[in-house]
């Protein structure tokens, strides 16, 4: 059976609503793809661009680790390119949680701000270099 999304949702929020929670902890509203690579990011509040790793993402938030730590704080403003987009990506998001796995700080993301045309970047990358994880996650049987 095919997932619906509500009629009135923004074409850039279905591109991973998933209308279910499987887990009680749970809190996220839309699947992740998986990403896994790398990226630059511009950090304001470190006045330098580090190299990071999008583990994965979809509309609201993304998974990011870096080899070393971010400031403290419980918000983030950062732009990022992926691959070798020189189009950078701009976001400010809340930074629900934090952990360190094999030598790299991982950071879970909330959007809390981006613009519309950033989030259509986010949605055409998703789309691109997604596609099988996408197919396989609305219309597997």
């Amino acid at each position: 059976m095919r997932k619906q999304c509500p009629i009135n949702t923004p074409w850039w929020f279905k591109a991973g609503l998933s209308g279910k929670e499987t887990n009680m902890d749970e809190r996220r509203q839309l699947p992740r793809w998986e990403i896994k690579k790398e990226a630059k990011a511009w950090l304001p509040q470190m006045q330098e661009f580090s190299h990071c790793i999008i583990e994965d993402m979809h509309m609201k938030g993304m998974c990011v680790s870096f080899s070393k730590r971010l400031p403290q704080g419980k918000t983030v403003k950062m732009s990022f390119s992926m691959e070798n987009d020189f189009d950078l990506i701009k976001i400010e998001a809340e930074i629900p949680w934090m952990k360190e796995d094999q030598g790299r700080f991982k950071y879970g993301l909330m959007f809390s701000s981006i613009a519309d045309e950033d989030k259509d970047k986010i949605y055409q990358y998703i789309n691109t270099h997604c596609y099988d994880q996408v197919k396989k996650h609305w219309w597997a049987s």
